[in-house]
C-alpha cells in the first residue's frame, strides 16, 4: 500500500510540472511580446481608462487604467496587472495575478473599442482564443 501511495504522488507531481511547463513565465514576457508583436511602431495611444464590455459579474475582467509609453503598456484590469505593447494597430496584453502569467491577449482599436481575443498561457502562439473587448470610458468632468 504504501509503494502505492509513492508511485501515486510520484506521478501526480510529474502530471503537474509537465502541465505548468508550457505556460508563459514572468521572465519570459518582454522577449514573447517582442517576438508575437512583430515590433512595428505604435499607430494608436491606448492610455486611459478602460472597462470590460461584458459589464461587471463572475466572467468580467472588470476596469482599470492602462498607459502607453512608446509601444509599452503598464496598468491594472480589474484583479490583473497588465503588461503589453502596441505594433501598429495591434495590442498585445499579459495579464498577470501575483506575479503569476494567467492570460494573454491579441486587440484591434477600433475608436474607443479595444477587441480581439485572450488566450491562455499555454498558447503561446495565440491560437485558440476567446472572445474579449474593452471599451475606454470617458470622465464626463473632463468633457
Amino acid at each position: 500500500m504504501r509503494s502505492f501511495i509513492t508511485v501515486f504522488l510520484t506521478l501526480s507531481l510529474i502530471f503537474v510540472i509537465s502541465c505548468a511547463s508550457g505556460a508563459l513565465k514572468q521572465i519570459e514576457i518582454d522577449p514573447w511580446l517582442n517576438t508575437i508583436s512583430g515590433s512595428k511602431p505604435p499607430e494608436i495611444d491606448i492610455t486611459g481608462k478602460w472597462r470590460d464590455t461584458q459589464g461587471s459579474g463572475f466572467f468580467a475582467w472588470g476596469e482599470g487604467y492602462l498607459h502607453q509609453e512608446q509601444n509599452k503598456i503598464r496598468g491594472v484590469i480589474g484583479d490583473y496587472n497588465i503588461n503589453g505593447v502596441v505594433s501598429g494597430k495591434t495590442v498585445y496584453l499579459v495579464f498577470l495575478y501575483r506575479g503569476k502569467v494567467y492570460y494573454t491577449a491579441r486587440l484591434e482599436m477600433f475608436q474607443d473599442l479595444l477587441t480581439g481575443n485572450y488566450f491562455k498561457t499555454k498558447d503561446k502562439e495565440q491560437k485558440r482564443g476567446y472572445p474579449t473587448s474593452f471599451v475606454k470610458t470617458v470622465d464626463p468632468t473632463r468633457q
